[in-house]
């Protein structure tokens, strides 16, 4: 085996086989000189396992030669991988090439060329597919950078129609979190340093949050606001909750959380010119007063959120009435303290 090009995460993995010596580098050399991928040329299709084949082989090319054994067996089960590359296939003129057109035919082979190849040809055919291999790649990352911030579940629907003012209503868990003695941490370090440290410290509780089926509708300054859907959503907030604080103890971060439950109107906010996702209503506001209220590493629920996650505490919660800004009774809560 012959490995040419620099591996990168980013780079377009081609293989070369070829049971000839002298072609076979001559192909290294025609392909190689293509910017952004790496390439690594085999004698023969008997030596290599096509099942194994990973995500980072995305071309393929096959000199076949007269003498050489068909590579028919090789090439259906190149298809049926999961990698399935690009296969460019080189062979000879007449009977050699009516043979193989069945197999382009039926989508085993995507490309068909004929001896003898022109390099500039072949060279100009590979950069075209790496071209359309970087766009897919470019628009896939975009497009699972796009789903972090959708709605999951049954809330979907609500972007078949992304109109202002487009709601419904849905039963959720709301949480927020906050991150205590954010004044501190702005007074003792620059500006950017904080910013980048209030980052981490957010990009880390998103992909918590993710972890555990909630989304994250917005960044709330120094917190998040998530939600959590279906008939475990209690269950996952608390949990997750217990997580979020579990690392904010272990980066010596402090953080307040609170959780509530409830009827939430999520729906598209804006104007025509500018649409965001946002939930309101009266739980919405109740997990916000409690995350205000919650000290520095202690997670504050409703009662219902409890009786709901049929969660076992190894700290058994501290249960209080509080007295809410902004609601006329007490809300029963418990005082939760994550074990580190």
């Amino acid at each position: 085996m012959r490995s040419i090009g620099c591996q990168m995460s980013d780079s377009i993995g081609i293989l070369i086989f070829d049971s000839s010596s002298y072609t076979r580098s001559l192909l290294v050399e025609c392909i190689a000189r293509i910017s952004g991928c790496f390439v690594h040329a085999y004698e023969s299709v008997s030596c290599f396992d096509a099942a194994q084949l990973t995500h980072q082989t995305n071309l393929l090319v096959l000199n076949h030669h007269t003498h050489d054994l068909p590579p028919f067996e090789f090439l259906k089960q190149l298809k049926a991988s999961n990698a399935h590359p690009h296969v460019l296939v080189i062979v000879s003129p007449g009977n050699e090439k009516r043979l193989m057109e069945p197999l382009r035919i039926t989508g085993k082979i995507d490309a068909l060329f004929e001896k003898p190849i022109d390099p500039e040809v072949l060279a100009h055919h590979v950069s075209e597919q790496i071209l359309q291999l970087r766009t897919q790649r470019r628009l896939a990352n975009e497009n699972l950078n796009l789903l972090r911030f959708l709605p999951t579940g049954s809330m979907r629907r609500i972007f078949d129609n992304p109109e202002p003012g487009c709601a419904e209503l849905f039963d959720m868990t709301i949480l927020f979190t906050d991150i205590r003695d954010s004044s501190r941490m702005i007074s003792e370090s620059s500006a950017q340093t904080y910013f980048a440290q209030l980052n981490n410290i957010l990009g880390e509780q998103a992909r918590l949050i993710r972890r555990h089926d909630g989304m994250v509708v917005k960044t709330t300054g120094d917190g998040l606001l998530a939600i959590f859907e279906g008939s475990a959503r209690c269950h996952l907030a608390l949990k997750c909750a217990h997580a979020i604080q579990r690392t904010a103890q272990k980066d010596e971060v402090s953080v307040g959380i609170g959780i509530s439950d409830g009827l939430v109107l999520t729906g598209i906010l804006g104007t025509s010119e500018h649409l965001h996702f946002d939930v309101i209503g009266i739980n919405v506001h109740l997990a916000s007063r409690l995350c205000e209220i919650a000290r520095g590493g202690e997670i504050l629920a409703t009662q219902e959120i409890i009786n709901n996650a049929h969660f076992e505490f190894t700290i058994q919660p501290r249960a209080e009435k509080i007295i809410v800004r902004g609601f006329v009774e007490p809300v029963s809560c418990l005082h939760i303290q994550p074990e580190y």
